[in-house]
């Protein structure tokens, strides 16, 4: 298969990293780029491929034992070690030279394997942050092709199932993930036009058009946001539950509040949905005190005069 030919960029005498150096400094500067292949496929391969050669040093290994265990100057070596290891002929010591090397074996599986649990248990990237990258390496004005070779390839749109993150941008919660969204719109209509953006380090030749924003304000936003929700809708169904003279309409309004409470905990927080379900039937609970009879203290008896 023949691959595209990408046009070598200008050769300049310049003191910025390039190639591998520049897409490395990339990485190190916003770590949340820090991208690579998995390799699930050959990785899975490999093991497969080890696991099969064991099976067959297992078999060989079963058919040896069967052969000493007939043979009465070996009839030993199911008791004593030493006699297994230390065998007088050649083919007394085909046992255990055989063990030998399924240990070796079994130690490059064991640590392949173990790898292979640790590599699962990374995270993928943040889909934006994986498109930026993509973008960075393709566009002119940012990587500018720094790697020819094949692997430049290697986060293409087809390979994004297979790439995994050291250190990926967490979102802890839908709004958060909203938030960020939102903010690619918004550096498009008004933060690339009054410049409220930070720019990357000068000199680090990364890219001219590369600019980051705070997340520490992004963060303290939705903090904000959280807090004044939290807040506002217990208090306003208790202030709408207290106005409202008509059960029929408490009840309707107390299902309202409800769902909206139940909507802003799954959105705003991580709670599960066993915590949902509780926090809901707290909420209503205090609520359902608005559709009890009117609790006004009754005069005491009188006397007739």
């Amino acid at each position: 298969m023949q691959t595209s030919q990408i046009p070598l960029p200008p050769r300049k005498t310049t003191n910025s990293p390039r190639g591998y150096a520049k897409a490395a400094t990339l990485m190190s500067i916003h770590e949340r780029l820090a991208m690579f292949r998995r390799f699930k496929q050959l990785n899975y391969q490999s093991l497969l491929y080890m696991q099969a050669e064991i099976v067959d040093l297992q078999n060989e290994l079963k058919v040896l034992v069967i052969r000493d265990q007939g043979l009465d100057e070996h009839l030993e070596y199911d008791l004593d070690w030493w006699d297994l290891a230390h065998g007088k002929t050649r083919s007394g010591r085909q046992q255990f030279n055989k063990v030998k090397i399924l240990r070796k074996k079994l130690v490059e599986y064991n640590t392949a394997l173990l790898q292979q649990v640790s590599l699962a248990k990374l995270e993928s990237p943040n889909k934006r942050d994986l498109d930026f990258l993509w973008n960075w390496f393709e566009r002119p004005t940012l990587g500018n092709f720094p790697i020819l070779s094949p692997d430049r390839e290697s986060w293409d749109p087809e390979n994004h199932d297979d790439i995994m993150a050291i250190n990926p941008r967490v979102s802890p919660d839908n709004i958060s993930r909203w938030f960020q969204n939102l903010l690619s719109f918004y550096h498009r209509q008004l933060g690339e036009k009054l410049k409220l953006k930070k720019p990357d380090p000068p000199g680090q030749g990364i890219g001219e058009n590369m600019h980051s924003y705070r997340e520490s304000i992004m963060e303290a936003t939705v903090d904000y946001v959280v807090t004044v929700v939290a807040a506002t809708i217990p208090l306003t169904s208790i202030v709408v539950l207290y106005l409202l003279k008509d059960d029929g309409w408490k009840l309707g309004a107390m299902v309202i509040f409800s769902a909206m409470f139940a909507l802003a905990v799954k959105t705003m927080t991580n709670a599960r949905k066993i915590e949902v379900f509780a926090a809901t039937a707290a909420f209503a609970a205090v609520n359902v005190v608005f559709l009890s009879p009117d609790s006004t203290p009754s005069p005491g008896p009188q006397t007739k005069s």
